[in-house]
């Protein structure tokens, strides 16, 4: 008896693995990720570590489409050890790919608007690459060799994408809660996405078969100050207990400050009428947990 292709999310235990692995089964489909846990392995959690020799895969069962959420997103680890990350980030992601593609799936790579330098707004899917980062140039290297092995890849550039469980929202959600101050940097921009728009690109472009390059930004770029500011108020939180900084005054040194984040997403709202979301939908996502 034939068996039913799977969908395989690669980084299951990271939020936006997780978060994708409900996107998908919610449409009704099979769903397997990947963990490097050991003591979560499950028939649906395949074990797969990419610091280690990538797994004969010959006996998984049959692969729809593959989403190699996995890999280190740290900026200062990709920049403090650059040839074990760009490993894991470039050869290993490389490889796997390589081998799920052989076995008849597809590939959704999701990358990072890190791979230009942020000099200009709504930069083109189409753009030269200028990577300022470690982590930037890892993912537009691995963006260039996915995309050479076929039509049957698609890569998906992200702003940054944001949910109260991200590590930075959740410590500034508590403090506020608990009235006690933030300081948030006001020269780093971002243009947020809600996780739950970002899977539910990447779910899409997925399920749609698509190839080559979409992005996925939000509608503007703002400072983290002013995200801060904006969710302090959606809390109805002390505005005072908001106390930006900058990261020199931080004494925290950062690899790359670009002006801006933002992406040109036409091809994602030409193909599926998702538009740039707003502050207001991120905002929404984030007092889900109030």
């Amino acid at each position: 008896m034939k068996q039913e292709a799977a969908s395989l999310v690669i980084g299951a235990d990271g939020i936006m693995g997780g978060a994708l692995i409900t996107r998908l089964a919610s449409s009704g489909r099979k769903v397997l990720g990947t963990t490097r846990r050991p003591s979560t392995v499950t028939p649906e959690r395949i074990f797969l570590d990419l610091r280690e020799k990538l797994p004969d895969w010959d006996s998984l069962v049959p692969v729809q489409v593959a989403y190699i959420c996995g890999g280190i997103t740290s900026l200062d680890q990709c920049r403090q050890n650059p040839d074990e990350s760009a490993r894991i980030n470039v050869q290993q992601t490389v490889a796997l790919a390589t081998t799920l593609l052989a076995q008849g799936a597809r590939v959704v790579f999701p990358s990072t608007n890190l791979v230009f330098d942020g000099n200009s707004p709504y930069c083109a899917a189409e753009a030269a690459v200028c990577p300022q980062t470690k982590y930037g140039r890892q993912k537009a290297e691995a963006e260039r060799r996915l995309l050479a092995l076929g039509e049957a890849v698609a890569v998906v550039r992200f702003t940054k994408v944001l949910n109260p469980q991200v590590p930075l929202v959740k410590r500034w959600m508590q403090a506020l809660r608990q009235q006690q101050p933030i300081y948030p940097f006001s020269d780093l921009v971002l243009a947020p996405v809600p996780l739950v728009f970002a899977v539910e690109a990447m779910g899409l472009i997925g399920e749609g078969r698509f190839s080559g390059i979409f992005q996925v930004s939000g509608d503007r770029d703002i400072s983290y100050a002013d995200l801060a500011r904006h969710l302090a108020r959606r809390l109805e939180a002390d505005p005072d207990l908001v106390q930006p900084t900058t990261s020199v005054a931080a004494g925290v040194e950062m690899e790359h400050l670009p002006r801006h984040t933002t992406l040109d997403a036409s091809r994602l709202q030409e193909s599926f009428g998702l538009g740039p979301p707003g502050l207001a939908t991120l905002l929404d996502d984030m007092g889900a947990l109030r």
